[in-house]
């Protein structure tokens, strides 16, 4: 029993440290729109039968040329598309019954995630605020998950996420060497004493102009600026991959200022 139970601890822990994962990845990091799990994340229960499929089947089951056993079907498939040469995303409806040789029957619960990567489309020198303005970001599909199991479903996602869009941080990663030392040496934030008014006594807030800033569009870049040498992407988004080259020529317009900085931590 004891062995059983920290089976299931290891788990939620690893459960828990895939979500933190997914969370602070670069190709979710914007959070704009308080998405349930993590930016880029559509998660919904699904009620399945024990051949794992939803109750949409129900109403026909999808079968797809070249998927396992298709071929039964082929005089369907040949009839359906008479008319086409092109074979590719040809698919034909069957009723659950057909296909299962019985009716569709509940038997358990599947947790699903659905994810989107984001690309950022503003300025990544920018102010915060335009790293919030969710028109600044554009969403691309990526990979899905299910199991039996809200934790299995989290560790599968995270698994398959790094597999398409890399094992990183959303700062630690892609921080230049500058950048770290700067940040070493100064804080986003000082407090300055407040000597007049009411409030005589007290401290204040102040941004700290030294500081170097690295909002969440800028760290996005520098991740799709990695993302677009992968054969992961030239094979499934080479289409917009001149979109892609140019949203990174942006991160080349470094502003004056930041330049500036930065060579005082080069």
């Amino acid at each position: 029993m004891k062995e059983a139970i920290d089976k299931e601890q290891v788990k939620r822990i690893k459960a828990a440290n895939a979500l933190v994962f997914l969370k602070g990845h670069p190709a979710f990091c914007a959070d704009i729109s308080g998405d349930s799990l993590f930016e880029g994340a559509w998660f919904s229960m699904i009620k399945c039968c024990k051949n794992s499929m939803s109750e949409a089947s129900k109403m026909g089951v999808t079968i797809f040329r070249g998927d396992k056993g298709w071929t039964k079907y082929k005089d369907r498939f040949e009839e359906e598309y008479k008319d086409e040469l092109d074979e590719e995303f040809q698919s034909i409806e069957i009723p659950y019954e057909e296909k299962y040789g019985e009716p569709w029957k509940f038997d358990h619960m599947e947790y699903w995630c659905e994810t989107s990567f984001l690309v950022y489309e503003g300025n990544p020198y920018s102010s915060i605020k335009e790293h919030y303005d969710i028109k600044k970001w554009e969403r691309y599909s990526g990979p899905n998950s299910f199991a039996n199991t809200f934790e299995d479903m989290l560790i599968d996602c995270a698994k398959k996420v790094k597999k398409c869009f890399g094992s990183f941080d959303e700062y630690k990663d892609f921080r230049l060497p500058e950048e770290i030392r700067n940040h070493k040496e100064n804080e986003v934030f000082h407090m300055k004493p407040i000597t007049k008014g009411k409030h005589k006594g007290c401290s204040e807030m102040i941004h700290n102009k030294e500081h170097v800033d690295i909002y969440s569009g800028l760290v996005n870049l520098r991740w799709l600026k990695w993302f677009i040498e992968t054969d992961y992407c030239k094979k499934n988004w080479g289409y917009h991959m001149k979109d892609f080259k140019k949203h990174i020529k942006r991160l080349d317009k470094v502003p004056k200022k930041r330049l500036e900085i930065l060579k005082k931590y080069k």
